[in-house]
């Protein structure tokens, strides 16, 4: 009959690699849930590999420790009073067990170790870019876009609110995804003509902050937080085309563009 010990501990320490390696995290997080105590399993017999080399080459051979500038004495040493000490826990000498021990210990350094290669940014960038959506995709561009006028969006909502503005954060693949957006304008779109109503203006808010030296205070002041669920369509602004399309009767009248010259003007001042 097979010892619970000596397969518990192995699979926990396979658990607590992948949930605290950033790749893996946000893998298992974002797709893969179902598969998590199979690749755990799968993990654990490669940490196992790992711990036996570590005890073999490390632990106890004087032989390898020495290229490692390593007291080998003091090693071995202290591997055997940790290994009498667990012994005497337990009450007898059982074999395997002090391995399962060190599978589980040497899983969450092993984890950060390899953190220190894939660090939280890339492991989040290549998530969303190899399983994230479509809307993740375009809101993860234009947080990475250089020019804040290219990092502009259109968000309408499953309730027909509208927001223009730039995303500045992205969740990362854990929990229920949301972004954060700091609107230039908001309104609605008419359910008759469809055509855009823009009703609040923060552009004069934002310039003030930033001009006042409290642009790290901007976020918490006038960051919307938006669910993806709730997210009906995104589009890129462009202040242009947009202001052709959305005033074009005014414009065949001969008449200014309303909307798109507000939106110039209050763009322009912005970021002057």
């Amino acid at each position: 009959m097979p010892r619970l010990d000596l397969i518990l501990l192995p699979l926990l320490g396979g658990y607590l690699f992948l949930s605290t390696f950033n790749l893996t995290k946000f893998y298992h997080q974002r797709v893969e849930k179902q598969r998590l105590i199979f690749n755990a399993l799968i993990t654990s017999c490669l940490i196992a590999v790992v711990g036996y080399l570590f005890d073999y080459f490390i632990l106890r051979s004087e032989r390898y420790l020495d290229l490692y500038v390593i007291k080998t004495g003091k090693m071995v040493f202290y591997r055997g009073e940790i290994s009498a000490f667990v012994s005497k826990v337990v009450g007898k000498d059982v074999p395997g067990l002090k391995h399962a021990i060190l599978f589980f210990l040497i899983s969450y350094p092993l984890a950060l170790f390899f953190n220190i290669f894939f660090t939280r940014k890339f492991s989040f960038d290549y998530t969303i870019e190899r399983w994230g959506t479509q809307l993740e995709k375009l809101f993860w561009r234009s947080v990475s876009e250089v020019q804040e006028e290219d990092k502009m969006l259109m968000l309408t909502t499953k309730s027909n609110k509208i927001y223009i503005g730039i995303v500045n954060k992205i969740s990362q693949p854990i929990g229920e995804p949301y972004i954060s957006i700091m609107p230039s304008f908001s309104g609605y779109r008419n359910k008759e003509t469809l055509r855009l109503e823009l009703t609040t203006r923060y552009t004069d808010i934002r310039k003030a902050y930033i001009l006042k030296d409290r642009v790290n205070e901007l976020d918490e002041k006038l960051g919307i937080i938006l669910p993806i669920s709730e997210i009906l369509i995104v589009s890129r602004f462009d202040n242009e085309i947009f202001g052709w399309f959305n005033d074009n009767p005014a414009r065949e009248a001969g008449r200014p563009l309303s909307i798109r010259g507000r939106i110039s003007q209050a763009f322009s001042a912005l970021f002057r």
